[in-house]
């Protein structure tokens, strides 16, 4: 008997650049998720949120066919005009404030070529296939971006028919959103627009008040969205909500501080630095009232795991970039990694054959105060020149700097026996071979404290470094059929792809005050800076009594 031999090759997994290389981001990510629940990095717009129900509910009473074809067809249809209308708008008014229109509206980027001189057609946007398509999700962005949130905050879910028809909403949160939408808009007039076979852009301007700018407008409307996002009714309370109060009632109470103004900095940086310091930029103590303080507290040990996720980031990358730099991209040894990142810190070298516990005890006294956080001396400051910094051979030395001098004054700064106590998160989520402040303290109380300041950054450059790359782009090229590899384990050596930046994570809070300003809450003065509306001062009042 003879046997055929086939030879076939084995298609390699498509390399990707990634995020997170080191595994180390996901502890600020659970933070930060915890601390604005139904709010996402892509749920922008506030008035998403009753959109969508609104929606569902009109194909529920307009259409016959309640199949999953017919809906994508009018759902895709109506979230193209939904944005054409707040571009229209926002041109007609000459408003150059895209905040208070069209800003991060679904397709808003392809929907903004379409011609003015010309009547369109929506399907030509709205179709699942061809060259203008808005979104490649067969459920827009209600799919992509606004279903997952919408249905923990238990207004939409799933059918209970299954996966071949709509999607539902709640009979008492998702209709009364529904409802509230429908009371300030002409619903017959943006069907008969979304039917036609073609349409002017004059035919949108009946339906301005259909522009997220008019959502303070409709006063029903606005007092559900505050029901829902300040929650202020019972049945917004649950599933994080009173969190979710607390964290916008924070930022409402810091918009309302005069000494936020004039400093140059985001309002995301100052949020982040006086929740770490517990300080107002202009070094008065940030104090206030209960109902704030533990997500105050939250937020800065979100941005000390942010410190540590992003010193271990740079420390990383400046090893890579300098294996391209003075090795040809290549090392033999993962250990070899520890005679590169000495190599990188010579401004410490006096201090590398010291015991770290006496190196942290000096600069536990030399540190800047924690409200000093603008000092540019001070670990925010180290983390703001770090974050996103830019691999030049010639920043290598200052990257790696940098990135010790955070680790170092965390350790200086101490943190408490369980920093995530404000946090609702099991034990078993801080694996203590993960890297988390938990796992820093523990390792600095005992497998750190009899190392010198080289032996430890040696440590570090290996264990939470290279060493621990590989096993995360190992467990993601197994587990996910992705190559993240930034150095490649070869025959008889490591070769470096390419190192990534340092950066910090996204909160959330740029989403978050997109949506306290459609709420008419905060708005911008003359200079840029946010600044409280008459009806957010009201409603941080109440927030602060809560």
């Amino acid at each position: 008997m003879t046997f055929a031999a086939r030879v076939a090759w084995v298609v390699p997994p498509e390399p990707i650049r990634g995020l997170d290389h080191l595994g180390i981001q996901a502890p600020c990510i659970t933070l930060y998720g915890q601390l604005l629940p139904g709010i996402t990095n892509v749920t922008d717009r506030a008035r998403y949120y009753s959109f969508h129900p609104w929606i569902l509910r009109s194909f529920d009473k307009r259409y016959k066919t309640k199949t999953i074809e017919e809906f994508c067809r009018v759902l895709r249809r109506a979230e193209c005009l939904f944005t054409l209308i707040a571009i229209r708008h926002a041109r007609k008014l000459s408003d150059t404030d895209e905040g208070r229109h069209g800003k991060a509206l679904v397709g808003r980027n392809k929907l903004l070529r379409v011609d003015e001189a010309r009547d369109f057609s929506l399907d030509d946007y709205a179709r699942l296939e061809g060259p203008h398509r808005y979104f490649k999700n067969k459920l827009g962005g209600l799919g992509q971006y606004y279903f997952g949130p919408l249905r923990d905050l238990r207004i939409l879910d799933h059918s209970p028919e299954g996966a071949g028809y709509p999607p539902g909403y709640d009979r008492k949160r998702g209709c009364s959103l529904a409802e509230a939408f429908a009371n300030g808009v002409p619903e017959d007039a943006f069907f008969n627009v979304l039917e036609s076979p073609s349409s002017a852009w004059a035919d949108l301007d009946e339906l301005s008040s259909f522009c997220p700018c008019a959502l303070r407008n409709n006063r029903t409307e606005l007092e559900r969205l505050l029901d829902l996002f300040l929650a202020r009714s019972e049945a917004f309370q649950r599933d994080g909500g009173l969190v979710r109060k607390a964290s916008l009632g924070l930022m409402l109470d810091l918009a309302g501080r005069s000494s936020t103004r004039a400093t140059g900095y985001s309002f995301e940086r100052i949020l982040r630095g006086a929740a770490y310091s517990e300080t107002l930029p202009d070094g008065s103590p940030w104090q206030v009232v209960p109902a704030f303080q533990r997500v105050q507290r939250g937020w800065g040990t979100y941005q000390r795991n942010e410190l540590l996720s992003l010193a271990m980031q740079g420390l990383f990358a400046a090893v890579l970039r300098a294996i391209e730099r003075d090795h040809g991209g290549r090392i033999l040894r993962t250990a070899d990694a520890a005679d590169v990142a000495v190599s990188l810190l010579p401004s410490l070298s006096d201090k590398l054959p010291l015991p770290l516990e006496r190196v942290v005890a000096r600069i536990r006294t030399d540190l800047p105060s924690l409200d000093d956080w603008m000092n540019p001396k001070h670990e925010l400051e180290h983390g703001w020149r770090l974050n996103g910094a830019h691999l030049d051979d010639h920043q290598l030395e200052r990257i790696a700097s940098e990135s010790v001098a955070i680790l170092l004054a965390l350790l200086a700064r101490g943190v408490g026996d369980y920093p995530y106590n404000d946090f609702e998160l099991a034990p078993e989520f801080f694996d203590p071979g993960e890297v988390h402040l938990l796992s820093f303290l523990q390792r600095f109380r005992n497998e750190w404290k009899g190392l010198s300041v080289e032996e430890w950054i040696r440590w570090l450059a290996v264990h939470w470094g290279v060493a621990r790359h590989l096993r995360v782009a190992l467990r993601k090229l197994r587990g996910e059929r992705r190559d993240t590899f930034r150095i490649r384990p070869l025959e008889r050596e490591f070769r470096v792809i390419e190192a990534p930046a340092p950066t910090y994570t996204v909160p959330r809070v740029s989403q978050s005050v997109q949506i306290l300003r459609d709420l008419d809450l905060i708005d911008y003065d003359v200079e840029g800076a946010i600044v409280l509306t008459s009806r957010g001062q009201q409603e941080l009042e109440v927030c602060r009594g809560s």
